[in-house]
């Protein structure tokens, strides 16, 4: 069985160096706890500063081939760890809020483009094509961002495919957010029978406080673990015959009618 983690600590805006090296250090530090996959908050590479990703593309994008990216893939080979880490990334079409996904081997199996883009994020990304499942360390992970977990049918559809996970790099703040946090992934888990790893980004960000909390959630929409304070890890074993179980015991996914037909409402008294 292989285990996954979700890691977090603050990001500085526009402090690519900085993050990374915040990166490096998460990964090192779950990899030695055991971890064969991390997942590390929404746009942690660059921080989550939007008004400052428009006003100055050039100290918050990065490229996957670049200096920042290799560093990461480094320490992913080094640690033999699979990496999910979320980027502001250039593409053909503009900007992306993106999640690299790096193999234990350091190798970019996957750039993810977040789907649904949340508020003034949709000013400045171009939005990705939709639900993505890879395969990493043995493992068939759904990729979400953040916003793209408040769409059901957007987990749903990563679930049809096959995964068994859903990794998601988050940056929700402090206030209304955090109601939508607490409903969202245990969910998203219980609809899909599936096992979903949550990072969340925390500290001042874009003006915005972000609280952290990343956390991890069973097939039967039960939090596992939650990290606390600002910087740490917390991991969970990827059971794939308690997923089986889960399956089982409420089949949802089984029981799914695609071919569902609205019955009429009659009006008036």
């Amino acid at each position: 069985m292989k285990r996954i983690a979700v890691a977090q600590a603050p990001s500085l805006p526009g402090q690519l160096d900085r993050n990374t090296r915040q990166a490096e250090d998460l990964i090192s530090a779950a990899a030695d706890n055991g971890a064969d996959i991390v997942v590390l908050p929404e746009l942690f590479l660059c921080g989550y500063d939007i008004a400052g990703i428009a006003r100055d593309p050039s100290a918050y994008v990065v490229s996957p081939d670049g200096l920042h990216c290799q560093r990461i893939a480094q320490k992913a080979a080094d640690c033999e760890t699979a990496v999910i880490v979320g980027a502001a990334i250039a593409t053909a079409t503009g900007t992306s809020n993106a999640a690299l996904v790096f193999a234990p081997d350091g190798t970019i199996v996957h750039c993810y483009h977040k789907a649904k883009l949340w508020g003034d994020e949709a000013k400045v990304f171009v939005p990705g094509a939709g639900p993505v499942v890879v395969d990493l360390a043995g493992t068939r992970i759904g990729l979400a961002i953040c916003f793209d977990a408040g769409f059901p049918e957007h987990t749903r559809a990563l679930a049809l495919a096959g995964a068994d996970v859903i990794a998601c790099p988050a940056a929700f703040a402090k206030g209304a957010e955090r109601h939508r946090y607490e409903i969202y992934f245990a969910s998203r888990a219980l609809e899909n029978t599936l096992v979903v790893a949550v990072s969340n980004a925390v500290g001042l960000q874009g003006g915005l406080e972000m609280f952290g909390e990343s956390a991890l959630f069973d097939p039967w929409g039960r939090e596992i673990a939650r990290v606390a304070g600002t910087t740490g890890f917390e991991t969970t074993l990827i059971d794939k015959h308690e997923i089986a179980r889960a399956r089982e015991e409420l089949p949802y996914l089984a029981l799914l009618d695609s071919n569902l037909t609205m019955v009429p409402i009659r009006e008036g008294s």
